[in-house]
């Protein structure tokens, strides 16, 4: 039988891989690969591929042009989730027959982001990608693969902290401070993320088509007014978006420069934590989260410079679970540090 700890880590991987192919589906423009939720015109399983199926399927629901390829991407992410869920459902049975209220409690949260999660990934579609709707949806679920990772980290607190080993050469006053730097850092990288998922749900990761200038200036024409109105609208399509360039390049201009402060932020954070901390493995997340960190700006610049390319795309996204994983467990173990001092 599969050990608990086990189990845990292939929910996270298994999360880690919808957060990833989600973006895939997203960023290959088949998230309206199936027009209606939880099937695919009418099909739960599978998707229509033969002439009379198709001829069905457009003739069913107006105006809709089949692409196999798209739906086929659509419905194995949605599949893929499905697993998760059930997954994650079983994660809290475990943990409430082994009466591990803590961690039951966690669970319990966990299954109703999944219920959510399910439920905007119905609006997703049925709202036609409404970049709010898409944003809440890609934050559900780095907030699930935040919690699941956190879950692992208390589970395993005995195998990855034995306080006999703990050395600091920090004074409480010092940790407390560095403690709070820890969470604003965190708040800063989720500033970051939610830019980036609005760049991306607005289609306006190429409205920069230079680096490090945008459209050959350091200041370009800008509306940053309309880039940040949320549109309430129900019966418009928002596939490739629906903003000006303006606007556009304001959302990318404003990812680029908070980038700027995240990246001092984590790095400042990443040195302290290295230099003040005396425990091998809180140096090795230091050396880790610096890593990431490298790997993100990396392929935000190649993304402009690419042009876009889906698996550097794709990857920006999954870097950026990685990174806020990493940053979690930085914050865990300073907080472990500041409890034991």
């Amino acid at each position: 039988m599969i050990k608990l700890n086990n189990f845990l880590m292939i929910v996270i991987t298994t999360t880690l891989a919808v957060i990833t192919l989600g973006a895939y589906v997203r960023l290959s423009h088949a998230g309206l690969g199936c027009p209606d939720w939880p099937g695919c015109y009418g099909y739960l399983i599978g998707v229509p591929d033969n002439a009379i199926e198709i001829s069905n399927a457009e003739a069913n629901y107006d105006g809709a042009n089949v692409d196999i390829g798209k739906a086929w991407k659509e419905m194995i992410h949605r599949y893929l989730a499905g697993f998760l869920g059930i997954f994650i459902f079983a994660i809290s049975y475990i943990f409430y027959k082994n009466n591990t209220s803590k961690l039951f409690k966690l669970s319990i949260v966990l299954s109703l982001l999944v219920i959510m999660q399910a439920t905007l990934g119905m609006l997703t579609v049925t709202l036609q990608l409404q970049p709010v709707i898409v944003l809440t949806h890609l934050l559900g679920g780095l907030t699930i693969i935040s919690l699941l990772w956190i879950m692992f980290l208390r589970y395993n607190k005995n195998s990855y902290f034995n306080e006999t080993e703990l050395l600091a050469n920090i004074s409480t006053k010092q940790i407390k401070k560095l403690s709070i730097f820890g969470y604003v850092t965190l708040a800063i990288l989720i500033i970051q993320i939610i830019l980036g998922g609005w760049t991306s749900t607005n289609y306006a990761a190429l409205a920069c088509a230079d680096f490090p200038r945008c459209n050959n200036s350091w200041w370009p024409q800008m509306d940053f007014y309309s880039a940040f109105v949320v549109e309430l609208a129900t019966n418009l399509n928002y596939e490739f978006g629906r903003l000006d360039s303006p606007a556009r390049v304001a959302i990318h201009f404003t990812h680029r420069a908070w980038a700027i402060i995240t990246a001092v932020s984590i790095l400042i954070l990443a040195i302290i934590s290295y230099k003040t901390i005396v425990v091998a493995y809180q140096k090795i997340i230091s050396i880790l989260l610096i890593f990431f960190l490298f790997v993100q700006i990396i392929l935000g610049i190649l993304n402009i410079k690419m042009s876009l390319p889906i698996y550097i795309a794709v990857a920006h996204n999954g870097n950026a679970a990685l990174l806020l994983m990493c940053l979690i467990t930085q914050l865990y173990l300073i907080r472990n540090v500041k409890n034991n001092l």
